[in-house]
């Protein structure tokens, strides 16, 4: 559904104050007046510019103190829009004001006339800027009017401005923090500018006021930004609307560009992209095409930066993902993606999934072991550095045939896989580093001799129970494992298996579920239930890694999902 707002311009228009900042004929051009029949021809003009059908409507009165106005003058406002929306032509109302101008009659009043949304120009949440710039309110103002809006069930939206006098960045993020705790579902970030006539000109040229530069303002606002969004805040505009007038010779000094908005959801991808580690390979990202253009970055940063850590970085459009995904392919070799082995009774959902980011073996259930485990991965391989993979004797022919077409150093192993514990356990331990982590007593001996240091722990299913996000982080679902980890002061994310499905068994293991590869995380199912949601959430975030579901699902243990990056395709 496409959004359409249908802006009705009042400015300054019941303000009863003027911040040290503010002309507001120099930010928006506008000095006249709206009459309530100028509101008609403005919505008469504006639908019939409207070509979608399936669309969302709001009138939006914008620029004064909509609140402050006389009561009958809103009223007028409110009633030349009320045939709009009787007949379905307009879907709601929205409205700016300012936080001292709201109570509960004339709150309700405005619900009564259709009003849907109401923005509170906050500005800051910090009562000395607040002061020192003239607005007139305080924090409690703000909170008091968001407590008002939310009772009557109309959407709150507050707007913030960065780079105030007497402000830093450490204030700028306590009121995000601020907005997101009051309940705010909009928000917009404005940069502060020096414009002509204004206090603040006053200030900038004695040198008390010294602007952010762009860059500055720039990162402050990709802070908020994403600040915003990972707490389900819409942002509705970063940086201010272009007029002539600023264009020309209102504007005086400050982070005033008229693609602000374009530079700072580049800078947004481009810290997405930060969490790539560098390789040797080549990267190709999709991104949703509404995103592209952000995703290159502007001028094209995102992508230059990119080139520096891979040899070759391509971008594309895929309106089937939310966020990206991404491709690596070796040099020389642009076909080539990493191979991934997988159980193939992984959920289709998750495995078409994969299909797009690499090439899968597939290993169908075998005799060998116990039947829930018989086409598990991580029973019957093990995979050092990446590209070495050692292998069970036994395994069926036709796997080995398909690893032989990848440039892999294969390494055939001494004992079988056999059908019962702990002969199903030889090949199922973990590595990171010159380390290996498994219990020891039944490591096969082509796995053992290749580590220098052995950490001993009971549970001979090591991989299944154990994930290595680097040399001191780890996720386990085995309370012992847990134990001798922390007793050698590693950092340990305890995920209870109950939660984990496996065929034929009580639960799984939440490290069966999940393949690293680089800074990404697979994982076989949706975590959004898991208890331990939020401390995963942050022990991914502190390490750098990134999260990839692979389906919306129930957790399932598919024998850990193994990642190996061949360096081409043999002929």
């Amino acid at each position: 559904m496409k959004h359409y707002n249908i802006p009705i311009f009042l400015p300054e228009l019941a303000c009863p104050f003027r911040c040290i900042y503010c002309n507001q004929y120099s930010i928006t051009g506008t000095q006249h007046i709206i009459e309530k029949e100028e509101v008609k021809s403005i919505i008469e003009h504006y639908l019939t510019t409207f070509s979608q059908q399936d669309r969302f409507v709001e009138v939006a009165f914008f620029g004064g103190n909509f609140t402050g106005l006389p009561e009958q003058m809103q009223d007028d406002y409110l009633k030349v829009v009320q045939p709009y929306l009787e007949k379905g032509l307009i879907q709601g109302i929205r409205c700016s004001t300012r936080p001292d101008y709201i109570n509960i009659k004339s709150t309700k009043t405005l619900k009564k006339y259709g009003m849907q949304h109401i923005e509170l120009g906050a500005q800051s949440t910090d009562n000395d800027v607040l002061r020192q710039c003239g607005r007139g309110h305080n924090f409690r103002d703000i909170v008091e009017a968001s407590e008002i809006i939310k009772s009557e069930n109309i959407s709150l939206g507050l707007q913030m401005m960065i780079g105030l006098p007497y402000d830093t960045p450490e204030k700028d993020f306590q009121t995000a923090t601020d907005i997101i705790n009051l309940g705010a579902e909009e928000t917009r970030i404005y940069p502060c500018i020096v414009v002509k006539n204004t206090e603040l000109e006053k200030m900038y040229r004695s040198g008390k006021y010294h602007p952010l530069n762009i860059e500055q303002a720039v990162e402050q606002s990709t802070t908020l930004y994403n600040h915003f969004t990972e707490n389900n805040v819409k942002v509705l505009r970063i940086g201010l609307h272009t007029s002539e007038e600023l264009n020309s010779d209102a504007f005086i000094s400050g982070p005033y560009h008229p693609n602000f908005a374009e530079m700072v959801l580049s800078r947004v991808w481009g810290r997405r992209f930060e969490k790539i580690k560098e390789s040797s390979y080549g990267i190709t990202i999709s991104t949703p095409s509404s995103q592209l253009n952000h995703a290159i970055g502007w001028k094209a940063e995102n992508k230059t930066e990119l080139k520096k850590r891979f040899h070759n970085v391509n971008f594309k459009t895929d309106d089937n993902t939310d966020n990206f995904k991404i491709e690596f392919t070796q040099k020389n070799d642009k076909d080539v993606k990493s191979v991934i082995i997988v159980d193939s009774r992984m959920p289709e959902k998750a495995f078409e999934k994969l299909k797009t980011l690499f090439t899968i073996i597939r290993l169908k259930p075998s005799n060998i072991g116990y039947e829930s485990i018989s086409s598990h991965p991580d029973i019957f391989f093990f995979v050092k550095n990446s590209k070495t993979l050692i292998y069970a004797p036994n395994i069926p022919k036709g796997w080995l045939k398909q690893l032989k077409k990848y440039n892999i150093t294969l390494i055939e192993g001494i004992n079988p896989v056999g059908k019962k514990y702990p002969d199903t356990i030889h090949y199922n331990a973990v590595s990171i580093g010159i380390t290996l982590i498994h219990n020891t007593q039944y490591t096969d001996t082509s796995i053992a001799s290749l580590y220098k240091n052995h950490i001993h722990v009971n549970q001979g299913y090591t991989r299944c129970n154990l994930l290595a996000l680097n040399e001191n982080n780890f996720i386990t679902s085995d309370r012992g494992i847990q134990k001798v980890l922390e007793d050698l002061n590693c950092k340990v994310l305890y995920i209870d298996p109950q939660q984990i499905l496996l065929a034929g068994h009580n639960h799984g293991f939440f490290p069966g579920c999940c393949g690293l590869f680089e800074n990404i995380l697979l994982v076989c199912g949706s975590t959004r239930q898991l208890k331990e949601k939020s401390e995963l959430d942050n022990f991914l975030t502190v390490n750098k890694i990134k999260l990839v579901e692979l389906y919306d699902g129930p957790l399932t243990d598919v024998g850990s999902i193994l990642v190996i990056l061949p360096s081409k395709i043999s002929e």
